[in-house]
């Protein structure tokens, strides 16, 4: 899989749709996170009633531990920059007919698959240390010297982050695969995530249902709740362990349809 990532790799670098989306997921989030932990600080650095009635509330966002979760659930925020220009690798294979070339080489259709599922892992792993950083920094910026102590307990968030990671870049891959044009693969990609996924939850959930939270992108999302909501309106009562099987789960699922459609379509 090597081979084929450097192949892929000579093909995006020099991309200017790469450098501009993959560089703008790292400066906003790096800017925002960094942002926003310093204007809450600054903020909520008195001891008004008002401040320790919020303190007491949403806790502290941006000290250890609960720094990893503000840092996965920012992440994720942005995270959805990625998940369109990983479509916009792979659509523009299919609408330039470029997938073919690779055919004629000499590639098996499994090494498209491969090659493609390298960029996934480039993208999975590169931002899961641009938030594990980030966290870690702001943590030992922010947390008292006092109050140090064991700084990675909650640091399961930026595995929660990997998770939620991969779950929506294997539906960005399927999407892509699926329609083959990228500005229309791209709108149904938003479609998922902002539309259809948030209206299934919210009309599940409001009938007092917990399946909701078992959807294929609700239960990556459920993982990492919002740091700055307080655990007393969290509606969420399945245990994290059956999100994350259900997680896994959807993720086999995509990688099966994934290999057994493309092995069957017409190239």
């Amino acid at each position: 899989m090597w081979r084929l990532f450097k192949i892929e790799w000579m093909k995006i670098k020099s991309y200017v749709a790469f450098k501009f989306l993959f560089g703008g997921f790292l400066v906003l989030f790096i800017l925002a996170f960094w942002t926003t932990a310093q204007q809450f600080m600054k903020q909520f650095s008195g001891k008004s009633i008002e401040e320790v009635v919020l303190k007491n509330l949403v806790g502290s966002p941006f000290v250890f531990p609960k720094v990893w979760q503000s840092a996965a659930w920012m992440g994720g925020l942005f995270f959805i920059i990625i998940g369109m220009l990983f479509i916009i690798l792979i659509a523009n294979e299919f609408q330039y007919k470029t997938h073919r070339q690779n055919i004629i080489d000499g590639w098996d259709r499994m090494d498209f698959i491969k090659a493609k599922l390298s960029v996934l892992l480039f993208f999975l792993l590169t931002s899961t240390a641009l938030v594990f950083v980030s966290g870690l920094l702001i943590g030992l910026i922010y947390t008292p010297s006092g109050e140090l102590g064991n700084i990675f307990e909650g640091s399961i968030y930026i595995l929660y982050f990997m998770l939620m990671a991969l779950v929506y870049l294997l539906v960005a891959f399927f999407t892509a695969i699926i329609i083959k044009r990228t500005g229309l693969s791209i709108v149904v990609y938003f479609g998922l995530v902002f539309v259809i996924d948030n209206l299934l939850w919210a009309s599940l959930t409001l009938k007092g249902s917990q399946i909701g939270y078992f959807l294929p992108l609700e239960s990556v999302d459920s993982l990492i709740p919002n740091p700055f909501t307080p655990k007393m309106l969290m509606k969420r009562e399945v245990p994290d362990w059956s999100l994350i099987a259900a997680a896994v789960v959807y993720s086999i699922l995509f990688l099966y349809t994934l290999r057994k459609h493309f092995k069957k379509i017409d190239l």
